[in-house]
């Protein structure tokens, strides 16, 4: 009996070191859960509004032909109650409120507000709570900035203008925000047009709205008004002026939104941060897409854009405008695609890295990598996302920021899964996580590479040594090469491709009036016949070249198929002219980057057929 307690005794212990053990690796219980919050002292009520003052008020409006709105708010807040105060209210228009798909609230040092959006109604207004990280003391003031995004805010028609047919975007939403509190001083709102965009109509109210010199932003500044100089609660004494209208006209962009993105974030502890991405997109819109942007971060590395037909051309990468942090992507489906017509759908996939020591902190083997894992960013509506942030070599996660929807661990592999709906260009979605290195696991890879390279380096020296000695009993073979037929082939050759150089020489001295018409009529037709000449002279000896051996035979094909392509560009060359002269390019700019692309094409497909004609004539040495 007393054996058979101290056995107890001592699997019971083992048990407790057991449960111990689970709990302390737990990573769950290292998680924190942003979402949960401590309930606010105070309601979202109007009481002591008649007290709060709005000293400044900057709006500015994004407007985008993809069909979003994006709106910035920086409000300033004067408390002149006698108590502090804990939260403001900001309005939402009911009929927009099923349109909000991201709203957002910073404070002065960036910090992000706790939100609480109850559905509460006044005025025929859907009232948001912003609650401050600290409380609003008596005559002191606070400055927030408020991020919203919108769809459906904009619309699309064909017009007339100038006896074309055109595209115009109609925007109609509020003109200042929504507030239950008196506003004056320093209040303005700016509408930002897109980029190539003319301004068609905007809605002048009270004085206000005025465009630019470029027609790309449109003011509403309360200063320009000789009637207003401040705004009632619920913006009362603009009446039905509290929303604006702007008309402008897009011709290359229309409607746009991304059905789902499946993005993969390989993490490696060697040193590796790859991005996957898949993007279905769709064209909603009402003209076709010739090209489009998405934004990339700032220190991408070995990009690579392709579909399942091979890679896309015609792929530029520029500084972004709007900030140092981010470099913007465009794609020209026309180089090597089709444009995206209504309706349609293109899929596609991107490819590139980032830097590793940017992203990472070392703690002997533990590693924590602060990254935001919506990397891409689109200016379209996406309405699915999933993110995938694969960790190889990882043993443990011991703490993350953001508890995924899904995790799970393969071969010495931690993936963890987050998915995301209807996600504006403005969200962000920054998690950090802290991983222990499974050392074991990082050492087998290496070993197996080592591995391999031993056995393929022992099947190359058999190769070798076996082949040995049959070169050492083909040393004293001599191969017949036709020295005379190589030497008149090059010749005749090189003959040709000069009486073609002349051509073109003459045709462009022709389009730039420096020779005569029937100057170059004559010599074009003699160079012709000339050509015709030496392509019956050149017949017996390509015959003979390929029937020497199959070196010779492959550089006379590839030969032919260089003609082939030479000729085609000239076509091609010809047609985009004769396209040009009748106007059907969009513009000049396209015909000259076309042109220029089928020039340089012609160029290289000569230094081809140089090279080969010198590897020929190297025969004869």
């Amino acid at each position: 009996m007393r054996k058979k307690k101290i056995i107890l005794l001592l699997i019971s212990f083992l048990l407790f070191i057991v449960v111990f053990s689970y709990f302390q690796n737990d990573p769950s219980f290292n998680y924190q859960n942003q979402t949960e919050n401590e309930t606010p002292q105070l309601s979202g009520g109007l009481e002591g509004a008649e007290n709060i003052l709005i000293v400044e008020i900057i709006r500015n409006t994004t407007i985008s032909s993809y069909g979003l709105v994006n709106i910035d708010d920086r409000i300033t807040i004067l408390n002149q109650n006698d108590n502090p105060i804990n939260s403001i209210l900001i309005g939402i228009p009911l009929n927009d409120s099923n349109n909000l798909i991201y709203f957002s609230a910073t404070g002065q040092t960036k910090n992000t507000l706790l939100i609480e959006r109850s559905h509460e109604v006044m005025h025929s207004y859907e009232m948001i709570t912003i609650y401050f990280d600290s409380p609003l003391l008596p005559s002191q003031e606070i400055i927030i900035n408020i991020l919203q995004t919108y769809q459906n805010l904009v619309t699309y028609k064909f017009t007339i203008i100038d006896e074309s047919i055109t595209q115009l975007i109609n925007f109609t939403g509020p003109l200042f925000p929504i507030l239950p509190y008196m506003s004056e001083g320093n209040i303005k709102s700016n509408y930002r047009l897109p980029e190539g965009t003319t301004l068609n109509f905007h809605k002048e109210i009270e004085g206000m709205g005025m465009p630019d010199e470029d027609d790309i932003n449109v003011l509403y500044d309360l200063e320009q008004s000789s009637t207003l100089n401040f705004l009632d609660p619920f913006l009362a004494n603009l009446d039905e002026n509290n929303e604006t209208t702007i008309t402008f006209e897009d011709k290359l962009s229309t409607k746009l939104e991304i059905e789902e993105i499946n993005r993969e974030i390989y993490i490696s502890p060697w040193g590796v941060v790859k991005i996957k991405e898949e993007v279905k997109i769709v064209n909603l819109g009402i003209i076709a897409i010739p090209s489009f942007s998405i934004n990339l971060p700032v220190d991408i590395k070995n990009i690579h854009i392709y579909d399942d037909l091979g890679e896309l051309l015609g792929v530029t990468i520029t500084d972004s405008i709007e900030g140092p942090s981010r470099k913007v992507l465009t794609i020209a489906l026309y180089q090597n695609r089709v444009s995206l017509e209504p309706s349609s759908k293109f899929n596609f996939f991107i490819e590139y890295n980032l830097p590793y020591e940017t992203l990472v902190s070392y703690n002997w083997l533990q590693q924590s990598i602060l990254i935001d894992i919506f990397t891409t960013s689109y200016d379209f509506l996406i309405h699915q996302q999933t993110t995938s942030v694969i960790i190889e070599g990882c043993s443990n996660i011991d703490y993350m920021s953001s508890l995924p929807e899904a995790m799970f661990k393969t071969a010495g592999t931690r993936v963890l899964v987050y998915n995301s709906e209807n996600v504006s260009p403005l969200e962000r979605k920054t998690i950090l996580f802290t991983f222990t290195v499974d050392i074991f696991d990082l050492i087998l890879r290496p070993v197996i590479f080592m591995l391999i390279i031993a056995f393929l380096s022992s099947v190359f020296v058999l190769i070798i040594k076996t082949q040995e000695r049959e070169e050492q009993l083909s040393v004293f073979k001599k191969e017949f090469i036709p020295t005379n037929e190589i030497r008149e082939f090059c010749s005749l050759y090189e003959e040709r491709n000069a009486l073609i150089l002349e051509i073109r020489k003459a045709e462009n001295e022709a389009k730039r009036k420096k020779l005569a018409k029937k100057t170059y009529q004559n010599l074009l037709a003699k160079n012709t016949t000339k050509i015709d000449q030496i392509k019956d002279e050149i017949t017996p000896f390509k015959k003979v070249l390929m029937e020497t051996n199959e070196t010779f035979n492959n550089i006379v094909k590839k030969l032919d198929v260089l003609d082939a392509e030479r000729f085609s560009v000239n076509d091609s060359l010809t047609l985009l002219e004769t396209r040009y002269k009748r106007g059907r390019l969009p513009s000049k700019a396209a015909y000259q980057k076309l042109s220029d692309d089928f020039f340089n094409r012609r160029k290289k497909l000569d230094r081809t057929i140089d090279k080969y004609i010198q590897q020929l004539r190297s025969y004869l040495l």
